[in-house]
């Protein structure tokens, strides 16, 4: 096919193959977006022609303290969730690798079910967990343990733990998986070229077996990440959109559901919605340069 010269060169075959691809980007993510922007710029109106109000819904969130109780809330889900399943990941898929062979396969498909659990009924489930002293983690764990009950969906001491261990729950499995994978397509020259120098099991891990997983390991954190701006059905599920006690489960996007569909405010629930996007992408670049920086060194 022919290409255009100039600075830009483009294959048209690849162009004509690309187009239905960014059609559907222009109509459900583009066209969306646009519409939530003109939406947030406006007055919040239930009835009639809403009014031009510009900024007024952003400027309100800077002083909303709500708002940043659901930043601060998301953050900390974030962050825990994030730890938590990558750390057990790495964790389960050395344990695979070290596993029968015959067994690898089962214990791999074992993992990745709850991930392809639909998160409304993963929350369902979770509620026959967390219920109460009825529970089944206060039945089978807690109480076993010697500990009192704990009040998982009531206990503002006790939701956000509630709600990150359905997060890890749900994806611990589907990271491990991806991370098996990274695992095994490790070139085994060199492992066995540290081992005959004399490098200890760590810094075989630490120097040459994190830098060459690295990119998975970004590819986990942007998943991750991404899924834990955007949770919602858990939360709702679990707390009826409420947020539990004291707001303690409270995420931006709940907090947005709130804004729009329980007060009527479309105008601010859409300020909401497009304040996490600066929120979203600050915290991407993070976690993409940080794997970077961190083993740079390691790849030299």
């Amino acid at each position: 096919m022919p290409r255009y010269s100039g600075f830009f060169r483009i294959n048209l075959g690849r162009l004509f193959l690309a187009a239905p691809f960014f059609l559907f980007l222009l109509v459900f993510w583009a066209t969306p977006l646009g519409e939530g922007l003109l939406l947030s710029l406006e007055s919040d109106t239930l009835w009639g022609e809403p009014s031009f109000v510009g900024f007024k819904h952003y400027k309100e969130l800077l002083q909303d303290s709500r708002y940043w109780h659901s930043v601060a809330n998301t953050s900390v889900f974030a962050l825990c969730t994030i730890t938590f399943s990558i750390g057990l990941a790495l964790l389960f898929a050395h344990g695979i690798r070290l596993s029968l062979k015959g067994l690898q396969g089962p214990l791999a498909f074992a993992l990745v079910v709850p991930g392809l659990c639909p998160p409304t009924v993963l929350a369902l489930l979770f509620l026959l967990v967390f219920h109460g002293k009825e529970g089944l983690l206060n039945r089978w764990l807690i109480e076993p343990l010697g500990f009192g009950t704990v009040n998982w969906l009531s206990d503002p001491n006790f939701i956000m733990p509630a709600i990150v261990i359905q997060a890890v729950w749900r994806w611990t499995g589907f990271m491990t998986f991806f991370l098996l994978c990274a695992l095994n397509a490790r070139p085994r020259d060199v492992l066995d070229a540290a081992a005959i120098d004399g490098v200890n099991i760590w810094q075989r891990f630490y120097k040459i077996t994190l830098p060459l997983i690295s990119p998975t390991i970004t590819f986990c954190l942007i998943y991750l990440l991404v899924d834990c701006f955007a949770q919602f059905a858990g939360s709702y599920v679990l707390f009826g959109g409420s947020g539990g006690a004291n707001d303690s489960g409270l995420l931006l996007v709940t907090y947005a559901y709130q804004k729009a569909f329980v007060g009527g405010g479309f105008g601010s629930g859409a300020a909401v919605s497009l304040s996490i996007l600066p929120w979203l992408a600050g915290m991407l670049i993070l976690v993409t340069l940080v794997p970077r920086y961190l083993w740079k060194g390691a790849r030299m």
